[in-house]
């Protein structure tokens, strides 16, 4: 499944492309935010991870569980892998309109968890028509002298509608005071029994150690492990520890593939990049998935001292980089330096010389060599060191063409090497030095007339001689 693009489908099971924007986990429900390719926003409703329905955006209601959902919730940017198993487990998703959407909640979910479910839906379906369905619930449980179960909808209805007269009257109903005192206390018995009422708690205070705990323990016991896995993510990003990365890695490697595990430690490292094992970790990871400049980039600010792991993924990418095939920005040449370290002498000199040869395509010798001044005493990078110092210094003097117009034939720059040696001829008509320069290098460029033409200017200037 592509995060970036997806199809649902309308009731009409007419196709609807959409981009995901981010997800939030909140209390139970996953819910997708994403935009059409008219630029309309659409929600798709996940319960526990099995997907619900989708509805285009309206204003969202102020207060409503929607809301809170993004505020107060775990919220992650897309693209993400909590994103990418939500949609790749969940094909076809079909909007449903109210009536069918009934239907399947009352088939799949307990009352209390349909009340609740019904509470997501505020900004997109009529409140009133929401009130009565959460309303209804209540009466059967009433009606079967089931108080308990009774006053877990009146907690529900306490958050969705906290002003209607209902509400307030059955709020206060004292045939519900025992179980009012226990909720207003945060009892034991009732955070157990009431696993709505214990989520809203336990997010409200996810701060507090202990209510961190007893949601790792609800998650792990109902094997809600993206839920586990996102706790662990936002714990780690506000307080990284080896505890939690440990514990959150474990979770990932069971349930996500090599790309999936690489994107939610990027997540991780944009928030904690100085976190010794996360780093390691991703730099092997991009090095096992040849990708070069995010390796470099890494390098470049790497705070931590490579194991052997790293060694041998860099090693290995670098022995397999075409480099020819391959752009880089030069601002990342430091670290290519600082990576060939890795490698014996010549193949260490062989794969920066081929970078440099790229590099004076378009940049002047004396920026390459500022780029190579801090490693001068690396005896694979001190001949190339002076190498771009003596083709920045012959650059402006006219009576160094040749052994310039040389250089840059060494380093595969044929144009600059012909403009060189074709200066040279200038001002020295009587020296072969410069047509043999100009023979040999049209040669190489598979431009044989002109390198013959040459040739025979040469001949005729040694005769002459």
């Amino acid at each position: 499944m592509n995060q970036d693009q997806f199809l649902i489908y309308s009731s009409q099971k007419k196709p609807i492309q959409l981009k995901a924007e981010r997800i939030t986990l909140y209390r139970q429900a996953e819910i997708i935010e994403a935009v059409s390719e008219n630029n309309e926003i659409y929600y798709l409703f996940f319960y526990k991870y099995h997907f619900l329905t989708a509805a285009k955006a309206k204003k969202l209601r102020r207060y409503s569980f929607m809301e809170s959902a993004f505020k107060h919730g775990m919220v992650f940017n897309a693209p993400h892998p909590f994103i990418d198993v939500l949609l790749s487990s969940n094909q076809p998703c079909r909007i449903s309109n109210f009536k069918p959407l009934m239907k399947e909640l009352d088939r799949r979910y307990s009352l209390p968890e349909k009340a609740f479910i019904l509470t997501f839906f505020e900004s997109f379906i009529s409140k009133k028509k929401l009130f009565d369905e959460i309303k209804s619930i209540f009466y059967i449980y009433r009606r079967s002298g089931k108080n308990f179960n009774g006053y877990q909808i009146i907690r529900i209805l306490m958050d969705f509608a906290p002003n209607h007269s209902f509400v307030r009257q059955m709020s206060s109903d004292k045939s519900f005071s025992q179980y009012r005192d226990q909720y207003d206390r945060f009892d034991e018995a009732i955070l157990s029994a009431d696993p709505v009422y214990f989520e809203k708690i336990a997010y409200a205070n996810s701060d507090d150690d202990i209510y961190f705990q007893k949601l790792i323990a609800r998650f792990d016991q109902s094997s809600r492990w993206i839920d586990l896995l996102a706790l662990y993510s936002i714990h780690f990003s506000k307080n990284p520890s080896t505890h939690v990365y440990e514990s959150l890695t474990r979770i990932a490697v069971s349930h996500f593939n090599a790309h999936q595990i690489m994107q939610l430690q990027e997540k991780l490292y944009h928030h904690s990049p100085h976190f010794a094992p996360l780093e390691r970790e991703l730099l092997t990871r991009y090095a096992e998935a040849n990708d070069v400049e995010k390796v470099l980039t890494m390098l470049n600010g790497l705070d931590t001292e490579l194991q052997d792991e790293q060694y041998t993924a860099i090693r290995e990418m670098l022995h397999h980089l075409d480099l020819q095939n391959h752009s880089m920005p030069p601002e990342l040449l430091p670290a290519l330096v600082r990576s060939i370290t890795f490698f014996d002498q010549e193949p260490a000199t062989e794969l920066l010389h081929t970078y440099i040869s790229i590099l004076l395509a378009d940049y002047e010798p004396g920026y390459i060599k500022s780029l190579l001044q801090p490693f001068i005493d690396n005896r694979s990078i001190h001949p190339l060191y002076l190498k771009m110092d003596r083709m920045n210094r012959f650059s402006n003097d006219l009576e160094q063409m040749q052994a310039l117009g040389e250089l840059y034939d060494e380093f595969g720059q044929p144009s600059k090497a012909i403009e060189c040696f074709s200066w040279e001829m200038e001002l020295k008509p009587d020296d072969p030095a410069p047509l043999k320069g100009l023979s040999k290098v049209y040669g190489e460029m598979g431009n044989e007339q002109e390198a013959k033409a040459y040739r025979t200017l040469l001949k005729t200037i040694q005769r002459q001689a």
